[in-house]
């Protein structure tokens, strides 16, 4: 069977179909148009002469849309044209082969028509086009050629390394060369061509003479064809000129050095305002140049000078101006010459200076005159003898004042003649003396003198302040003596104190104990100084015999036990050396008073309760006190000592429990004792109960105890021996306390006490009073069963 397919007359495609099947299909044989198409399908049997028709099938081809060439030379951003498109339809410009967008889709006019505006590189391109309507693709373009142009350069940076070379420098776009082109001006060769890299270009042109030129810049790109694709070309103009001298300097001199860099062979002119020559043109050479000042100008505030350089007919631009200051130099001080207490200053200075002196210890300024370039100065006041001293001279020229100029110097003391005033006249001095005086003087040395034989009584000493002062003498014979004293400052002697008579003799020895008034016991050991070597012998005010005698003196002084009755005892001494007696001593008085009583108990950090028994050791005969150890020292209680050395005192406390301390104060004959060492004791005086067993009760072994308390622990002990423990580690709770006797306890009658430590801080108290309990029977072993007391 044969079947065409005809839009209209026109054949679209045909086929010949063999086969029993009842489908069929085939492709077109002619291009398609993007339009729509009404067709239908004619076909015959071969056997039959006879044509049928299919029913009238309609359909849209959407073929692909073409790109309208162009010759021109693109800008990187630019538009593509075409047709045969879709109305309606979106269209899509790529890069051909690779397939990348290069910018958003277009839309398909009415007529056919459409633009996409496209961003690529540089260079030739090839571009393809597809269009999509209602999500079908129609299928890529023919891919059409473009020229691409690089951007046009935006800014060119010109520099001048030397004075005839030219540097250009910019960004620019990588892959591209910049070309400089010279368009107008002095004949002058153009650099090379140069890549850019990195987005950065530069080249140098040399050999260019001075001279306004017009240049342009264009960036070329490779067309992949051996020809170039060069951008819109960028034109700036370029000067170049005579520079104008630069790093201009000057030295502040009185004849200032000017100086500075400028171009090989250029002269250099140095100008006054008025155009007179400051200083000597000069020629520029390996590109610098100096010249002094034509005269000497000294002192200057703000000189004005102008500077230009010339050659080969071209002058630089302008003229350089410059300032210059030059300070006046420090002003020359000589060597003060020593003239009393003032020293006469001199020296020279600028002849037009005005000169201004100034000295250490004041801040007085004082003028001085200037003699035509020379000065000369004393000061009327004083200086201080014997400290250093600074003048300090400025001189101020041309508004500016100088560095200063210094000189130290030091006015010599007058020497001071010394006073002794220890020993005083015709006293009695031991062998060791110490002179003592005043108006000695720092750093002199003080030599005191044997007067009456002329000969130096020990080493000078060399003394370290004014004033008071004080020399050791070596040890002295016993004899009369006639001293003075003389002190030496830098070499020059002063006058000879007034002379001074003493006599040395062996003094009465020191008491360090006793002290006048004061108090030791009855065995005692009496202690004082005296002269080393010698004996001391101890008397009783009054009495006939020695109480101590021959006593010797150690290098630690001397010392001696001896034992007096109680009361107010006066004693003198006084000592041997050689054979040579001293003076007595003046009589000393003290008291004899009862040695400090020893508490023996209670012991250290001892519970005790409200009555307690304190005792302990001292002297027969003696009453002992105990009394607290705080600030009240509330007498508790007294008591004699008696034969066998012992005490004792019921004490009764009403003060509340806590930590206390006990002293005790022996007396005797209207003499009280230095308090004992404070005993550190418990006091508890919270009483808990015993309350099983009950009075007179019957219990068995083993004894169970109960009672009431405060919290804290317990425990029973016999009353008869209170360290045999019946109970111990009883915990004490607010319901009360219990526990059973350890041992057993011996038939018959019996007593217990009970203490314990209290652990709720409600008063402050530690630990309670013993309580004793009521007597209970314990039943022997084998008795007839009694009914038992209970609560």
């Amino acid at each position: 069977m044969g079947i065409r397919v005809l839009d209209g007359t026109t054949e679209l495609a045909s086929m010949t179909a063999v086969g029993p099947e009842t489908t069929w299909e085939v492709r077109p044989s002619v291009p398609l148009s993007s339009k729509t198409y009404t067709v239908r399908a004619e076909y015959k049997v071969q056997s039959s002469p006879v044509l049928s028709y299919t029913n009238y099938l309609s359909f849209e081809v959407m073929g692909p849309p073409v790109i309208t060439a162009s010759t021109a030379i693109q800008e990187m951003g630019f538009t593509v044209y075409g047709t045969h498109g879709r109305p309606g339809a979106s269209v899509e410009v790529r890069l051909d082969v690779i397939g990348d967008p290069v910018g958003p889709p277009g839309r398909v006019e009415a007529n056919g028509s459409w633009n996409v505006d496209v961003q690529v590189r540089p260079g030739t391109i090839s571009l393809v086009a597809e269009q999509t309507y209602q999500t079908v693709p129609s299928g890529l373009s023919t891919a059409q050629a473009f020229k691409v142009r690089p951007p046009k350069l935006t800014d060119v940076t010109v520099t001048t390394p030397t004075d005839t070379s030219v540097k250009f420098e910019g960004s620019g776009y990588t892959g591209s060369t910049v070309q400089i082109t010279v368009v107008s001006g002095p004949d002058a060769p153009a650099p090379g061509p140069v890549p850019v890299n990195g987005g950065s270009w530069n080249t140098t042109a040399t050999n260019w003479p001075f001279g306004s030129y017009s240049v342009k810049a264009v960036q070329r790109f490779p067309d992949g064809d051996n020809g170039w694709i060069d951008s819109q070309p960028y034109t700036f103009p370029v000067n170049l000129r005579l520079p104008d001298p630069t790093d201009i300097t000057y030295t502040p001199v009185y004849r200032p050095v000017f100086s500075g860099k400028g171009f090989n062979g250029a002269t250099v002119k140095i100008l006054n305002p008025d155009d007179s020559p400051a200083a000597p043109e000069r020629t520029v050479s390996g590109g610098v140049w100096s010249s002094p000042a034509s005269a000497e100008w000294g002192p200057t505030f703000k000189r004005k000078v102008k500077i230009r350089q010339f050659k080969d007919g071209q002058e630089s631009p302008t003229w350089q101006e410059i300032e210059v200051t030059i300070p006046p130099l420090a002003p020359v001080m000589n060597v003060p010459v020593e003239n009393g207490l003032s020293p006469n200053l001199s020296g020279t200075c600028w002849p037009e200076a005005v000169l201004t002196l100034t000295f250490s210890d004041s801040a007085t300024e004082h003028p001085v005159e200037n003699n035509n370039g020379t000065w000369s100065f004393r000061r009327t006041e004083p200086f201080a003898p014997e400290v250093t001293h600074t003048a300090t001279l400025i001189q101020t020229a041309a508004q500016q004042p100088s560095p200063p100029a210094q000189r130290t110097f030091t006015v010599a003391t007058p020497m001071r003649k010394p006073v002794i005033t220890y020993p005083t006249p015709s006293a009695e001095v031991g062998r060791v003396l110490t002179v003592r005086g005043r108006d000695g003087m720092a750093e002199a040395s003080m030599q005191v003198r044997d007067a009456q034989f002329q000969t130096e009584l020990g080493d000078p000493k060399v003394l370290t302040a004014d004033g008071e002062w004080s020399v050791e003498l070596p040890v002295l014979e016993f004899r009369p003596y006639t001293i003075d004293a003389q002190q030496t400052l830098r070499g020059e002697p002063s006058e000879r104190s007034e002379t001074l008579r003493f006599e040395v003799v062996v003094l009465p020895p020191e008491f360090d104990v006793p002290q006048p008034g004061g108090n030791l016991p009855r065995s005692m050991t009496l202690s004082g100084r005296g002269m080393q070597g010698g004996r001391v012998d101890i008397w009783l005010q009054g009495a006939s015999e020695p109480l101590i005698e021959d006593v010797f003196v150690g290098a630690d002084g001397w010392s001696a036990d001896v034992t007096l009755p109680v009361g107010e005892t006066t004693i003198v001494a006084r000592q041997r050396f050689e054979g040579r007696p001293s003076r007595d001593t003046a009589p000393l008085t003290f008291n004899v008073v009862p040695a400090a009583p020893f508490i023996e108990t209670p012991t250290t950090d001892e519970p005790i309760g409200r009555r307690v028994v304190v005792s302990g050791f001292g002297v027969p005969g003696d009453t002992v006190t105990v009394k607290l150890g705080d600030a009240t020292h509330a007498v508790l209680g007294s008591s004699p000592v008696l034969e066998d050395r012992t005490w004792s005192v019921t004490v009764e406390f009403d003060q509340p429990g806590g930590l206390y301390g006990l002293m005790a104060v022996a007396s005797s004959e209207g003499f009280d004792s230095a308090d004992s060492p404070a005993r550190s004791v418990v006091l508890g005086t919270y009483q808990p109960s015993i309350d099983v067993p009950v009075v007179g009760g019957w219990v068995d072994n083993p004894v169970r105890f109960e009672g009431e308390g405060r919290p804290g622990v317990g425990q029973v002990v016999s009353w008869f021996n209170p360290d045999q423990v019946w109970a111990s580690d009883l915990n004490v709770e607010a319901g009360g306390w219990q526990g059973g006797a350890s041992q057993s306890l011996s038939a018959g009658g019996n007593w217990c006490r009970f203490r314990q430590t209290i652990t709720d801080t409600a008063d402050g108290a530690t630990t309670s009073d013993w309580v004793e309990s009521e007597r209970f029977e314990v039943r022997p072993p084998s008795s007839p069963t009694q009914a038992s007391n209970s609560r």
